[in-house]
């Protein structure tokens, strides 16, 4: 569902292709999780950003317009709803929606969202005059609140496994935008951005690799362009979906529309079990040294290879123990993206197909039990499934009958590279700071001399509050003069990781002095939070300052009620507190020492040294900012 509460029509008309049919028939998907996406700012630090942002614009709530027009439902972009949303972003822009609802039938969602709009249409006059009287009364407000525990309560209990997100949105500007998809559920679980060309762009994304438990602890999934672009986009489907499976009479999820759901022609993967099938007997009631492929399982897998035909493995076994196996009898270079757990198979199959970007119907899975059989046809009714006994005559059927060609059989090669950084992504489980090294992130360090870079550092300190180590809202002129001072050294941290840009994530302003460093700001945006860039950032900091000759960081930490999270993450950064009171506490870091995961994000700062400047006496920048506050 979408908020469209605060639509407002544009003052002219904006412009519209003829209706559209989507990519995704509503009819096509027999359940769709109910989110209830919503206009959020990237940077919100309510309240004192209504008074101290120059972004605020004044939405008739009173809260901030981060959408020019709010939602706009227009009926010419119709796909899960009778009409596509319609956003204009303004700077700082976001969708977000949390989770905690439940599934509903492509129906009941329009019947709902129905419901909902009759309801708003209501509501909208009679909060104009209440408004009217008073600007603190708030109608909309009120019924929002009841409408989320209406909507928990009619959906909660009702359990789906989904298949895959999906995302069409129309780009209407005449230039690319890239799209920003991020999960968090105790924690970031998935990130990644998507090229939005002119026009239509609809991209599906494995549910099962989103990370996300949608009927556990609370969680939120977001939307928004990157690098705050003020894009204007228009959603008809952005949201999890289930498919009609083919005893319904409807298409399945590998048959996109419009594709038949009969098997494709020629075999481009196949995908093996393990025990009772690759070899005799269950390998954990085995002696591993003693386990060996069958004979016509091995010339199938080496005539597969030769052929161009990749290779899987979705097994329920131990996967150190299986992968030795595999590895002492020569072939375990033969498999991409095995998935060697004790998960159900048709999860496993969904990640090896979305892992090589191939249809199901193009792969053959093969396994001895019944039983696993049957799960995966009913999960993946388009892939080809065969029993361990059809192995002996696999390589002469006419779907794995393809044309052997240099380029064909240096096709494994192609992916391998790919494979592994695919497969150690998928094991890493809750090894969070594992995921984040693959990530790649790379933060580049400099001083903010560019007017563009000055003016988001300042809005930075103005709007972020759980990152923001004083809190100090500066005025223009005081902050120009703070970038001026001799003995100041000014840090503007931008970052980027494999998934896209940042953009400036963060400014500090470290003080120098006799012997210590004293960091007067520190504020991050929350586009970064817990991954671990302060951890790198400090190290850079440290081993800077040890080189010049200064043995500690000291910092003023001012306790807000919301800026905790940088008091923890200093500390797991190696901070101490050597004071602490009611007000906040100074917090100290020796210099030269390995701080913990600091090696996870990697730091570029070849523009910046530490002057050597020696004041006569340390200046206690924890009390006299507490005085001025």
């Amino acid at each position: 569902m979408w908020q469209t509460d605060w639509a407002e029509q544009p003052g002219q008309s904006i412009s519209h292709e003829s209706p559209q049919v989507s990519g995704l028939a509503h009819d096509a998907v027999s359940a769709a999780y109910l989110l209830s996406w919503a206009e959020h700012c990237i940077e919100c630090a309510v309240p004192d950003c209504y008074t101290l942002c120059s972004l605020y614009v004044q939405r008739r709530d009173r809260k901030c317009a981060r959408f020019k027009f709010g939602i706009l439902p227009n009926p010419q972009y119709p796909g899960l709803f009778p009409y596509g949303a319609e956003i204009i972003f303004r700077r700082w822009g976001k969708l977000e929606s949390t989770f905690g609802f439940g599934a509903v039938t492509p129906a009941r969602a329009r019947s709902l969202d129905r419901a909902d709009r009759t309801v708003l249409n209501g509501i909208r006059p009679v909060s104009s005059v209440i408004r009217g009287m008073s600007p603190h009364y708030r109608v909309n407000g009120a019924y929002a609140v009841f409408r989320e525990k209406l909507l928990h309560g009619l959906t909660s209990g009702r359990t789906q496994t989904f298949d895959e997100f999906v995302i069409e949105v129309w780009n209407l500007d005449s230039t690319p935008v890239r799209l920003v998809l991020e999960c968090w559920q105790d924690g970031p679980k998935f990130r990644t951005s998507i090229t939005l060309n002119p026009g239509r762009t609809i991209q599906r994304i494995p549910a099962a690799t989103m990370n996300v438990d949608l009927y556990g602890e609370f969680g939120v999934i977001r939307a928004y362009p990157e690098n705050d672009a003020e894009a204007h986009l228009v959603f008809s489907w952005l949201d999890f979906v289930k498919y009609r499976r083919v005893s319904d009479g409807n298409a399945s999820p590998d048959a996109r529309p419009g594709t038949p759901v009969s098997a494709a022609g020629k075999v481009k993967c196949v995908i093996w079990d393990l025990d009772r099938t690759a070899w005799d007997g269950i390998l954990g009631e085995s002696d591993a040294d003693k386990v060996s492929l069958r004979p016509d399982v091995l010339r199938t897998m080496l005539a597969l290879d030769d052929r161009g035909i990749l290779q899987s493995i979705a097994s329920k076994n131990d996967h150190d123990s299986a992968w030795s196996v595999l590895q002492r009898l020569g072939v375990a270079h033969l498999f991409l993206y095995p998935q060697i757990n004790w998960e159900p198979k048709s999860l496993n199959l969904r990640r090896i197909i979305a892992s090589l970007n191939i249809g199901a119907d193009s792969c053959v899975f093969i396994d001895d039990s019944a039983f696993e059989r049957a799960e995966v046809a009913h999960e993946l009714p388009g892939i080809r499934i065969l029993s361990d006994s059809d192995v002996p005559s696999l390589i002469d059927r006419p779907e794995f009958d393809v044309p052997v060609t240099k380029e064909s059989q240096q096709r494994r090669g192609f992916y391998v590279a790919e494979s592994e950084r695919q497969r150690e992504s998928l094991e890493y489980g809750e090894r969070y700071e594992a995921f984040l090294k693959t990530c790649k992130m790379e933060a580049t360090l400099f001083r903010p001399t560019n007017p563009e870079h000055i003016e988001r550092c300042l809005e930075l300190l103005h709007r972020s509050n759980q990152l923001n180590l004083s809190t100090q809202r500066y005025a223009r002129e005081d902050f120009a003069a703070l970038l001026e001072r001799p003995d100041a050294l000014c840090v503007c941290t931008s970052c980027r990781d494999r998934f896209g840009d940042y953009g400036i994530v963060g400014f500090a302003s470290i003080i120098l002095s006799s012997g210590t460093l004293q960091l007067k700001d520190f504020v991050l945006s929350c586009r970064v939070a817990q991954k671990k860039l302060e951890n790198a950032w400090f190290q850079w900091l440290s081993t800077l300052a040890s080189a010049n000759g200064y043995h500690k960081i000291s910092a003023a930490y001012l306790k807000t009620s919301r800026n905790d999270v940088l008091r923890t993450a200093l500390m797991e950064s190696g901070f101490v507190e050597a004071r602490k009171d009611a007000g906040g506490s100074q917090l100290e870091l020796t210099t030269g020492a390995t701080l913990p995961a600091s090696d996870i994000v990697s730091i570029s700062a070849e523009s910046l040294a530490l002057k050597s400047v020696v004041a006569e006496k340390p200046q206690e920048l924890y009390s006299d900012t507490r005085e001025s506050r």
